[in-house]
């Protein structure tokens, strides 16, 4: 029975089925945990109550949507349709756009490129159509997915509010469910690292979403002002795919430049320009200020956490990849440290860790 039970688990298609028929809750716990902190900020700051901090979360939510639905959502997808429109028509010459762009901008570097790229106009006219295809099939599921999706959201968000307003009888019953099958000594252990876990993962969830805000935002901004091709769809691309760490900018940035390239190919310097300075802005000041020091690993632990997440999970393994293992390696590290107390060593080989360096 039980060996039926794993195979139907962990049969590709059961197990998809089941994901497919959890998406309700799964979102409606996403938003749930990510509109706590602002309940609870609500509730520290302006001394209200639960129920009317989650009204207040949940007015400011539904607040934000309907500015983008009404406002930015639109030209978003006229902006898509107009690309999926450019690509389709197939009046792409590649080596006519290389030559303009290698007669506008005299610069070694560019005639170095360019001369290059004529050299072979063949092949790389077959890479540049097949990335434009490929950046066209990615809209064209965007916007299907956001028409489909709307009633799963609509759920998820009625959901949300229920789970928000029962968080403590939710939260009551998980914990006599742990001390139910655990000892006091392991039950005592799991709940502190799910308490751990929960801090970490709200304090880089949060700061990462509203860091990548801003980052979109500025990116949208800066685009209109030097006329970038579609400059709503480029911004909001960059601001997602900033939430991804390190990889995040790199993947965003292809296909704006791609775009930008077969529409108004000096425009793609311009949008190559904005988004280095301003990924060295949010790398500098913004991502320190705001995120802070909540990741607090070295980057080989944070691209080796996007990498295996992304592998297994895609892109909600990449973003969250890197909270896990923070996780994970705080509660090792704590193990052994307790070891090696126990053992009368716990200064060994300390002073070599990179955290543990001035």
């Amino acid at each position: 029975m039980a060996l039926t039970i794993l195979l139907i688990v962990f049969n590709p298609g059961a197990f998809s089925w089941i994901i497919d028929s959890f998406k309700p809750i799964i979102y409606a716990l996403i938003i749930a945990y990510l509109l706590d902190s602002v309940v609870e900020f609500f509730m520290k700051k302006l001394k209200v109550r639960r129920a009317q901090g989650i009204f207040l979360a949940c007015i400011i939510l539904i607040g934000l949507i309907s500015t983008l639905v009404y406002k930015v959502v639109p030209q978003i997808v006229e902006n898509i349709n107009n690309i999926v429109n450019f690509i389709m028509d197939g009046n792409v010459d590649v080596v006519q756009i290389v030559t303009d762009l290698k007669d506008r901008i005299n610069h070694p570097y560019v005639v170095y490129v360019t001369d290059y790229i004529l050299e072979a106009s063949e092949s790389v006219k077959e890479l540049m159509n097949d990335l434009l295809l490929r950046v066209s099939n990615m809209l064209m599921r965007l916007v299907t997915n956001i028409g489909s999706s709307a009633f799963t959201v609509v759920t998820s968000f009625i959901i949300n509010i229920y789970m928000l307003s029962e968080k403590e009888d939710i939260l009551a019953r998980g914990r006599r469910f742990i001390y139910a099958y655990f000892n006091h000594h392991k039950a005592r252990k799991t709940l502190e690292a799910f308490s751990r876990g929960n801090k970490i993962f709200k304090s880089f969830l949060n700061g990462k979403l509203l860091d990548s805000a801003i980052v979109g935002v500025i990116c949208v901004v800066m685009f209109y002002i030097f006329k970038v091709p579609y400059a709503p769809l480029m911004g909001t691309i960059i601001g997602v795919f900033n939430i991804i760490p390190y990889f995040g900018p790199i993947i965003g940035s292809v296909p704006v430049v791609i775009v930008s390239f077969f529409v108004d190919p000096p425009k793609a310097v311009y949008a190559l320009i904005i988004i280095i300075v301003i990924q060295q802005l949010d790398a500098n000041i913004l991502d320190p200020k705001i995120v802070g020091n909540n990741v607090g690993v070295s980057p080989f632990w944070i691209i080796t956490s996007v990498t295996l997440g992304g592998n297994l999970f895609g892109i909600p393994g990449m973003i969250l990849g890197v909270p896990v293992v923070v996780l994970i390696k705080t509660i090792i590290e704590e193990a052994v440290d307790m070891r090696l107390i126990e053992k009368g060593i716990c200064d060994i080989e300390k002073e070599k860790m990179i955290n543990n360096k001035k």
